[in-house]
């Protein structure tokens, strides 16, 4: 537990908490803060009995700001997550219409270069490979190879739309691969290792308290209650339950 001091804001002491003292939510972030400020209410309430056991009164004081302090930096991290998320999405979207104009042109071309097999050979280079790097690069390299011998391509009536097309989605899916290699470390994420900061610094004070109220009322069994999840208490319940079931 990090020293709890009045003088330092939340955020500051969430900061403390290095590295190796770090842990993922165990229980949704959610429920962790509604615990926290029903905690509190509880521990308002058998205040006089926690002190008289030695719980620092600091300790208390920091669940409400810690609290909300989780919440705050869960929807931070949320947004980060979801934004993410869609590039991932779109990412998927623009991968499939690629392949497709891919095929497209791969048949156009080798259609209107039949009885050039000078060109032909040429465009073997670009037909050679697989995997989305080869996918990016040949939507690039297709507009190009038109543009190098166009009189074929033209005689097809081939729609130039469709290599003006290629080009762009080129650049598209460069764009959205950098983002999405962002998002394969979004565990890393400055937001990700905040909101996990803040987890812990919760947690931390939560189980203190915890421990004190088990401590001072160690023959209450309806405030022994009070002090432990109820969140994982009904799990534990439910578990044992499908297992007398089964």
């Amino acid at each position: 537990m990090p020293d709890v001091l009045v003088t330092k804001t939340i955020e500051e002491l969430v900061r403390e908490i290095t590295v190796d003292q770090i842990v993922s939510p165990t229980i949704p972030v959610d429920i962790s803060v509604g615990e926290a400020g029903q905690l509190h209410q509880y521990v308002s309430e058998d205040k006089p009995e926690l002190l008289a056991k030695g719980l620092s009164e600091d300790l208390i004081k920091q669940l409400i700001p810690g609290a909300k302090f989780l919440q705050n930096k869960q929807s931070e991290w949320t947004a980060v997550y979801q934004s993410a998320l869609s590039n991932t999405q779109e990412w998927e979207a623009k991968i499939e219409e690629g392949r497709l104009l891919q095929r497209e042109l791969k048949n156009d071309f080798q259609f209107a270069y039949r009885k050039h097999p000078a060109i032909l050979k040429k465009l073997d280079q670009i037909l050679d490979g697989s995997g989305n790097m080869d996918l990016i690069q040949d939507l690039s390299d297709y507009p190009v190879f038109a543009q190098q011998h166009p009189e074929p391509l033209e005689a097809i009536l081939l729609d130039t739309a469709k290599t003006e097309r290629a080009k762009q989605v080129s650049l598209e899916l460069t764009d959205l691969m950098n983002k999405v290699d962002g998002v394969k470390n979004s565990k890393n994420r400055p937001e990700k290792l905040m909101r996990d900061r803040a987890y812990t610094y919760l947690k931390q004070l939560v189980d203190e308290i915890r421990a004190y109220g088990k401590y001072a009322f160690w023959d209450n069994e309806e405030k022994q209650q009070r002090y432990s999840s109820e969140y994982l208490r009904k799990g534990r319940e439910r578990n044992e339950k499908k297992q007398v079931e089964e």
